[in-house]
């Protein structure tokens, strides 16, 4: 069965071009561009066809999401790959690199397996998964490279505890890991220095305005740093994930000429929030690494734009509400967004912060380069029609009963965007239109 889609503005490798696409089976079959598309294509698919008019609405590839904590096995209270991966199917994400930092957490080679069975039987979304490292499990690690997506590397404790701080450890896993690195950046000495301080002066009752100066910038600088002189010493294919700082934006630029295999992400929370939002969200935007100053945000956007980063992720982190109501010492790090990925990108291109040509490639080419995912993140033809309508003219307003999240909440309720989602394909299957999921698509490892 055929899908043709009409008349769309078709964004693709640094173009922007009305045309169409024909789908057959699971593929693209064909692209048409320019003011014969619609003819050309005629001639092309059959007679009992799907169509679709997208007339007045942007074409993307579906979004690769680099960073997702999806928390099954082991807390399904606050996630389940079912409930997050229908969330990013109606946020345009279609392929997803789920973190390791589960309960078990998944430094083994049967915790690793046990993640890819329930990806099989659970994922509405295309899925690879990160195997997790310790100061004692490069033997595990080796023997599973070439079955996970990369090696996630806390080099600050997070959500899960899987903190790497060996230098010893650190060292090896950086001289003899072939694939990507992922890495997780602060310094853990000056956060614990930091924290005691807070702790001395308020107890419990630490005011979440300080999250920035706790987890802070010299953390993330220092950390990065540090995984930098790594990357560089032993010429190791390194992702620097959720970069944060004006400082770090800069370190990773002057590693790159050095070290054209060093990449970085920037995160959907440190997008769309400053420091100052503390005052009006609290802990609902506490994440790891803290959110930063307006001016920080802005040379993430800007370093998007010039392709100083190279990809984005939501570092979806979901946390139940009442765990998140805790004071601050006790409230978990992480925010739920993948449900409005797309929107959210859409909305800085809206604003004109960032062009749709540069949201596709940090959003959908990158991330397929990078981690070499074979056949996703283009629209060429022969590719997987994992594909994303948008129409850049319709409103959307969150609210809480549209959110598939197991959490059940988002700080982005009462959102209204400017843009919706209309269509969202997974490997040639239409899986969800205008905000409503309507079938499971076939869904794959990415590897």
């Amino acid at each position: 069965m055929q899908t043709i889609i009409r008349n769309a503005l078709i964004v693709n490798e640094g173009d922007a071009f009305e045309g169409c696409l024909v789908i057959d089976g699971q593929r693209i079959a064909k692209v048409f561009s320019g003011k014969g598309a619609e003819r050309e294509a005629k001639k092309y698919y059959e007679i009992n066809h799907t169509d679709i008019d997208a007339t007045g609405k942007i074409m993307i590839p579906g979004i690769i999401d680099d960073q997702v904590h999806f928390r099954e096995p082991g807390q399904p209270r606050k996630g389940t790959m079912t409930q997050e991966s229908r969330a990013a199917l109606l946020g345009g994400v279609t392929s997803v690199m789920d973190m390791p930092n589960n309960i078990p957490p998944v430094i083994t080679a049967e915790a690793l397996q046990e993640k890819y069975r329930l990806g099989t039987a659970n994922m509405f979304v295309n899925y690879g998964f990160y195997m997790g490292s310790s100061n004692t499990n490069m033997e595990e690690v080796m023997i599973q490279k070439e079955h996970s997506c990369g090696l996630k590397i806390f080099m600050g404790s997070s959500t899960g505890n899987m903190l790497v701080d060996d230098p010893i450890a650190l060292d090896t896993f950086f001289r003899k890991y072939p694939g990507v690195i992922a890495t997780h950046c602060e310094e853990e000495s000056i956060i614990r220095e930091n924290l005691e301080k807070a702790i001395s002066r308020f107890g419990d009752d630490i005011p979440v305005i300080l999250h920035h100066t706790i987890r802070s910038r010299e953390a993330c600088i220092a950390s990065t740093r540090k995984a930098l002189e790594l990357a560089i010493r032993h010429n190791t294919r390194l992702h620097i994930l959720h970069v944060t700082t004006i400082e770090e934006i800069e370190l990773i630029r002057k590693a790159r000429r050095i070290n054209p295999r060093i990449s970085c992400e920037a995160a959907l929370p440190h997008l769309i929030y400053t420091q100052a939002d503390y005052i009006r969200y609290g802990t609902q935007i506490k994440c790891n690494p803290s959110i930063k100053t307006a001016k920080d945000r802005d040379a993430i956007l800007d370093a998007l734009e010039n392709r100083d980063i190279q990809t984005v992720g939501s570092d979806h982190a979901p946390h139940t509400w009442d765990e998140k109501q805790n004071p601050y010492t006790k409230a978990p790090s992480g925010i739920p967004l993948i449900q409005h990925f797309c929107q959210i990108m859409m909305e800085q291109v809206q604003q004109n912060t960032l062009s749709v040509t540069s949201m596709a490639d940090a959003c959908c080419h990158r991330p397929a380069d990078l981690f070499n995912i074979k056949d996703r993140g283009f629209i060429r033809e022969g590719y997987y029609a994992d594909l994303v309508l948008i129409n850049p003219d319709k409103e959307h307003r969150v609210t809480k009963s549209q959110l598939e999240y197991a959490c059940c909440w988002s700080p982005l309720e009462g959102t209204t965007f400017s843009t919706s989602i209309s269509h969202v394909f997974v490997n040639g299957t239409l899986a969800a239109e205008n905000g409503q999921i309507i079938q499971k698509p076939p869904v794959f490892p990415i590897l």
